[in-house]
């Protein structure tokens, strides 16, 4: 059972530190509302980063000495397996779901839509697909990501097929796919703090609002793709309720907002991924290493303290 305690004990200072990660990046949006939606999408990209690999440098810290009764250290561990386990199937299930369906759209090797795609693309030449089953254009894959193009709107006008497929590689360019499987991954090793969730709905919701200032930047006038925003999401809105006409709602006001700072057009991964878990390494080292000298003098100041109260003679 002291196994368990210990294992209980390290989780429950792993929460504890992830939450003040989750808080200090909300803070930090906060702050930085006067910024563009891509420097604030950032914020929360490294926050998660910071908290996936956080658990590394805590292998090697020492954990308290006290314990918890041991039937309860092994609920605690039970109960914390299960929601990771559940939201980590639910992560998979997705995943597979989504290369399921992009085996069955079909590719788009020309036409207007492959034409269009060449000339907003500034990387390695990204697949598209017809998809008869999608409702919006959507992007699938993190590693080799493919844009999927409803069936029903590849006779699009131009104006907004370049303003949809801009949209699009902007995901595509800031690796969006990954960062979000990334806020997965973070929410279900910390599921049972709520900032977690928060977590990965922020850093989606930048995510779009990045994108879209990417769309307008192509030339499109503000109000036209709020249209198009409204129209290619009234099918979803139908099925999906309220809480998809609430983001909808977000991004109109967002798009339509002539104060709002927009990004330009996205470099090639924003910082890019290795120097994201680079930066993410040294800061969670540094907040272990905090924690240790701050456990280091505590556990000195008690010696002391237990050394003066001692009687002497």
């Amino acid at each position: 059972m002291n196994e368990a305690s210990t294992a209980a004990l390290w989780l429950g200072s792993l929460e504890l530190v992830g939450a003040l990660v989750f808080a200090s990046a909300g803070l930090l949006d906060m702050c930085a509302r006067g910024r563009s939606a891509a420097v604030r999408r950032q914020i929360w990209a490294l926050a998660i980063a910071v908290a996936l690999v956080l658990p590394l440098p805590r292998l090697a810290l020492v954990t308290s000495e006290s314990r918890l009764p041991g039937a309860l250290a092994v609920g605690l561990l039970a109960a914390w397996a299960s929601g990771t386990a559940w939201l980590l199937a639910r992560l998979v299930r997705g995943q597979v779901l989504a290369r399921r369906r992009v085996r069955r759209a079909t590719s788009i090797a020309a036409g207007p839509w492959r034409e269009t795609a060449g000339e907003l693309a500034a990387g390695p030449r990204v697949e598209l697909r017809a998809c008869g089953s999608a409702r919006t254009p959507m992007v699938v894959g993190w590693l080799r990501p493919v844009v999927l193009v409803p069936t029903g709107m590849l006779a699009a006008p131009p104006a907004e097929r370049r303003a949809l497929l801009a949209h699009e590689l902007a995901h595509v360019a800031r690796a969006d796919g990954l960062l979000l499987l990334a806020g997965g991954l973070a929410r279900a090793l910390y599921w049972p703090n709520p900032l977690a969730w928060w977590a990965l709905r922020r850093l989606r919701a930048h995510a779009e609002d990045a994108a879209d200032d990417a769309a307008l930047h192509t030339g499109i006038p503000c109000s036209s793709y709020a249209a198009q925003l409204v129209a290619v999401a009234r099918a979803q809105l139908e099925r999906a309720g309220r809480v998809a006409a609430d983001g909808l709602r977000a991004r109109v006001r967002g798009v339509l907002d002539v104060r709002r700072i927009r990004s330009g057009a996205p470099g090639p991964l924003g910082w890019g991924v290795p120097r994201l878990v680079g930066a993410a390494l040294v800061l969670a080292t540094m907040v272990t290493a905090c924690e240790a000298r701050s456990a280091e003098r505590s556990e000195v100041a008690a010696v002391n303290g237990a050394v003066n109260a001692a009687p002497s003679g």
